[in-house]
């Protein structure tokens, strides 16, 4: 069957040709005939001209220069076109009103409503399907929901659906109704879990449920009256639970962080892992993480953030750990000040900056004293060498001052990394970074120390089945040309658990872990 398409566009130079004569909808005539018998019903056949609507959320690319002017300009935002097509379809030059059927699709920048039957107005943006509807962004990559009905405005993003399911990047979702202002969104009588525990047939593996959740793109979410559970068993109840959405945070936080993380290793041992972050105005938030092991205790980190329009500043107490040796080492730093920018482009090249500065006192074990450190480091975009191969470029300096010694470890630094892909299983990694610094001038603590100096590692991993990967990963010093690790690990994935189990070749012993994914 022939499909036809309509845009704002091709309506607009339709009555640009009909010069104003008034025209109406013969109400009695068929919605869907073919063969249309009045000048003011029109097919339209894929029109070369582009449409545009009113939206002005959308600017890719856009630039704005500076003016003479001491007084506020304003931009004009490039809008996006929104265009229809279909099997069967009509329209109103007068009045903007759209009929359209049969395999409807309303296509707007990146996002894609799919419906069997759609009516709307091309003036106002505003279509409704009345039948079950597919809706999809990235074709599908960030976003793919399906429902019952929905009634979506593509000038300003406003959309209001019933019993509504799917993908939104990065949680699986459902509820009976879904709102979205623009600038808001609301699901009511819903649950939220992630990609990793989705079951399609019975309930999630976990998922967190409430009366209505509200939530506040690139912010927070607020789920009020909010039941945690595994599979159909609540385990938890809080009366409003809130969780931090910031966008310098993308894959940092879940919406199960409150939830301690269950995890074993052969390091460790049975441990839990939790993350909340509550915000307390629009540019901070109180933040609590720790871990308790049953090797290694309870190991908190609290404090405060405050983000600012280039970095972060943050005060907190806390316990971190690093590997020096294959063995894992603690610190304390109780307290400490650190302010962070963002990494920035240098003017228009793919070259980047960033910095930052810290003090603090650091505890680990009989080693005690005032740390200081402030840092800068340049690098580059990846660098795209063919289909598959990425390889980027860095190098910064870096500045302690240790109190325990009254020592200063000045250390420059710079790196390379490639990786590429052979074919869809197999994936090759080599890498070479040098940091300066003797061992005499090195850190007081382990924590801090430098554990391979001029290290060259590369490896390669195979993707054996759709759930285990194969890997090894070689790292040597070049200092001295000693070979210091060869690891070789067989990794598993379990749906929303996934398990490693690692041969340390030069250590020779074993290392497993076993985690939930997406707690």
């Amino acid at each position: 069957m022939k499909r036809y398409s309509v845009t704002v566009a091709a309506i607009l130079t339709v009555l640009a040709c009909t010069q104003g004569h008034a025209q109406t909808v013969d109400v009695t005539q068929p919605v869907f005939e073919e063969t249309t018998k009045a000048s003011d019903i029109h097919y339209v056949e894929k029109p070369v001209v582009s449409a545009v609507s009113t939206d002005t959320q959308y600017a890719p690319n856009l630039q704005v220069k500076p003016v003479a002017h001491k007084e506020k300009q304003e931009v004009a935002k490039p809008v996006l076109p929104v265009r229809i097509d279909a099997d069967k379809m009509y329209y109103n030059d007068t009045t903007g009103r759209v009929w359209a059927n049969g395999s409807v699709e309303v296509e707007r920048g990146n996002q894609q409503l799919l419906s069997e039957k759609i009516e709307g107005n091309t003036k106002s943006q505003q279509y409704e399907s009345a039948t079950t509807y597919r809706f999809l962004e990235d074709k599908g990559v960030t976003k793919d929901l399906k429902g019952s009905r929905i009634t979506y405005n593509a000038a300003t993003g406003e959309a209001h659906t019933k019993d509504v399911f799917g993908y939104a990047d990065p949680y699986w979702v459902k509820a009976e109704v879904g709102d979205f202002d623009g600038k808001t969104g609301r699901i009511e009588k819903g649950w939220l879990t992630t990609k990793h525990a989705i079951a399609f047939k019975g309930a999630p593996d976990y998922r967190v449920e409430g009366d209505y959740i509200e939530v506040f793109p690139g912010d927070k979410a607020v789920v009020h009256n909010a039941s945690f559970y595994i599979k159909n068993k609540r385990i938890m109840s809080l009366k409003k639970y809130t969780v931090s959405l910031r966008q310098d945070k993308q894959g940092q936080v879940s919406v199960f962080s409150f939830v301690p993380r269950p995890k074993y290793n052969s390091s460790d041992g049975l441990s839990l892992t939790g993350k909340i972050d509550y915000p307390i105005s629009e540019h901070g938030e109180l933040f609590l993480h720790y871990t308790w092991g049953t090797n290694i205790g309870f190991k908190p980190s609290f404090g405060y953030v405050h983000f600012l329009p280039w970095g972060a500043a943050k005060v907190a107490y806390s316990r971190e750990s690093a590997t020096l040796n294959a063995k894992k080492v603690w610190v304390e730093k109780r307290p400490e000040v650190s302010l962070d920018t963002h990494a920035y482009h240098i003017g228009s090249t793919p070259f980047t900056a960033r910095g930052g500065a810290s003090y603090g006192k650091w505890y680990e074990g009989h080693i005690t004293g005032t740390h200081a450190k402030y840092y800068g480091e340049i690098s580059h975009d990846p660098v795209h060498m063919g289909r598959n191969t990425d390889v980027r470029f860095y190098g910064g300096y870096q500045r302690d001052y240790y109190g325990y010694n009254s020592s200063v470890r000045s250390m420059p630094y710079w790196g390379v990394g490639a990786t590429t892909k052979i074919g869809p299983r197999v994936k090759v990694w080599a890498g070479y970074r040098q940091s300066n610094v003797s061992v005499l001038a090195d850190s007081p603590y382990p924590f801090d120390q430098i554990d391979v100096k001029y290290n060259l590692y590369y490896g390669f991993s195979v993707q054996a089945t759709r759930l285990d990967r194969f890997s090894l990963h070689i790292q040597k010093d070049l200092q001295n040309h000693a070979l210091r690790y060869v690891d070789v690990t067989w990794h598993r994935d379990m749906h929303s658990f996934e398990g490693s189990l690692t041969y340390r070749t030069k250590q020779k012993k074993w290392e497993y872990t076993f985690v939930a994914k997406d707690f």
